[in-house]
């Protein structure tokens, strides 16, 4: 399982390295890579940055929604399967964004990829333990939801 999943990672990662020096030859390519490394948004903690609901904000951004029609034993339900999500990925989430930063900043020092690759393991284990989180709220608040429900805040 842990294979499964950190291969592909890595081989990512190190396909990615040849696209960083790309701009070496060019001092204004260069420039726009720094620049666009800085000012993009942070990073996902997640595995599987696209494609997954985030269901806690779209109950949220429901929650009075007369067309979703939450009964007040939902929402106590719904309360403790967001309080437990946001509680799991907070608890990860600093250490991804460290590690990231740190194996950016090495590889661009130059770092030799065998001191990286343990690094990068520990990334992947952390971006999997967000991920699980992420996973048992969507299916935790599906089945607090009726099918109706479901529908409404994923097809909006």
């Amino acid at each position: 399982m842990k294979k499964k999943i950190l291969l592909p990672l890595l081989a990512f990662s190190l396909l990615s390295i040849p696209a960083l020096y790309a701009g070496q030859g060019n001092p204004s390519q260069s420039k726009q890579m720094k620049q666009g490394m800085k000012q993009g948004k942070p990073a996902s903690p997640f595995l599987i940055s696209r494609g997954l609901p985030h269901m806690t904000k779209l109950i949220k951004q429901n929650w009075d929604n007369p067309a979703l029609g939450l009964s007040s034993e939902q929402k106590k339900k719904l309360l403790v399967v967001r309080k437990s999500t946001i509680g799991g990925v907070k608890a990860v989430k600093p250490k991804i964004m460290k590690l990231e930063k740190k194996i950016k900043q090495m590889t661009m020092n130059g770092a030799d990829v065998t001191t990286l690759e343990p690094m990068i393991e520990t990334l992947a284990g952390l971006k999997a333990e967000a991920t699980k989180v992420h996973v048992k709220c969507i299916h935790d608040s599906k089945n607090i939801l009726t099918a109706k429900q479901v529908d409404l805040l994923l097809n909006r």
